[in-house]
């Protein structure tokens, strides 16, 4: 692993952890009861990273990247937003500072938010090629 993949592998979990606590955060926050508070706390994160992952950008072909890119940086700005709803203000700048400079830096290194998928060789997986015999 090179060390700008590295650097992306970072700024990337920083980033991600950075939504999964802002969204638990404020749902512990905004919550009027302790039921309430441990549902939002859960559910709040589970339903971001629920839309993040729901869907498939690799079907759109050359509008893949594009609207990955903008969904990674709705997602990180309603969690910056969740941050400043909060009360936690800087922690809101530092995650959209975060986000933005992750996705710059994706993108200065010559990689992409969505990597081509990778078809199985059969050779590979033991096929009829590949298998021993």
């Amino acid at each position: 692993m090179t060390r700008s993949e590295r650097l992306n592998l970072v700024l990337r979990v920083l980033m991600e952890a950075g939504v999964v606590a802002a969204l638990a955060y404020w749902g512990v926050e905004t919550a009027g009861s302790t039921a309430a508070a441990i549902a939002l706390g859960i559910g709040a994160p589970v339903v971001g990273f629920g839309f993040w992952g729901a869907i498939d950008f690799h079907q759109a072909g050359r509008l893949a990247e594009p609207l990955r890119l903008v969904q990674e940086l709705v997602i990180s700005g309603l969690a910056a937003a969740a941050w400043f709803a909060a009360g936690r203000h800087t922690a809101g700048v530092g995650l959209a500072a975060l986000s933005l400079v992750y996705h710059a830096t994706v993108y200065a290194t010559g990689r992409r938010l969505l990597e081509p998928r990778r078809v199985p060789s059969t050779a590979s997986a033991g096929g009829p090629e590949g298998g021993r015999r």
